[in-house]
């Protein structure tokens, strides 16, 4: 029981710290916005009232926007095995995603469980939430840009400079904040020799995904 005590003092102030980032906020109006943030604020408050069953559903909900507060607390729901069953699968699945789009309690989390996990396990999570970047940069989900190059650094079990150096360049073509720092970054991992062809690649997927800035 103290554990989830604990559980639910890392929702609650989720719930007063964390900036909403969402591509769809480009283009929502107002009112697609307060529905939105009333869901969440629902949730939380059904945390608080201990109804985990509707809680655990409407943060999954909203996980999916994606929303990363909500991707957080719904792996911490998970995790303490609060309206569902325990699952540490998705739990570190929802985790890293969350930990991703800037949830820093959501790194703790994701190693916490990713210890219990055997390590074969681990990897088929690692390898479900990079499909799901994947799918969001299809999407024309820029906001997955830079979180698909940090995959590469943070989630991957060994980093893989290239592709983060690739999707950082990406995200540092569109502007995004902080890209051209994190594409330098990357750059000085690298050996030399291998630039001109990671270059390459990068020009090659700007123009298949057509990104604009």
């Amino acid at each position: 029981m103290a554990n989830f005590t604990k559980a639910s003092y890392r929702i609650i102030s989720v719930l007063m710290t964390t900036i909403y980032l969402n591509t769809s906020l480009a283009t929502a109006n107002d009112e697609q916005i307060k529905q939105e943030n009333a869901a969440f604020k629902e949730a939380v408050q059904a945390v608080k009232d201990k109804n985990y069953t509707d809680a655990i559903a409407l943060f999954e909900e909203q996980a999916k926007l994606p929303r990363h507060d909500a991707q957080y607390n719904l792996a911490v729901l998970l995790n303490a095995g609060k309206g569902r069953p325990r699952n540490y699968v998705d739990a570190l699945y929802w985790s890293w995603q969350a930990q991703l789009g800037g949830i820093e309690d959501a790194e703790d989390l994701a190693s916490d469980i990713v210890d219990l996990l055997p390590p074969k396990v681990a990897d088929e999570v690692r390898s479900r939430v990079g499909k799901t970047l994947e799918s969001r940069i299809e999407a024309s989900d820029v906001l997955a840009i830079p979180q698909f190059a940090n995959f590469h650094l943070k989630i991957l079990a060994e980093p893989n400079y290239g592709n983060a150096y690739i999707w950082h360049s990406i995200a540092a073509a569109l502007s995004l904040p902080g890209s051209g720092d994190a594409r330098d970054d990357a750059e000085s991992q690298l050996d030399g020799k291998d630039l001109v062809t990671l270059q390459t690649r990068t020009q090659e997927l700007f123009a298949k995904h057509n990104f604009k800035p």
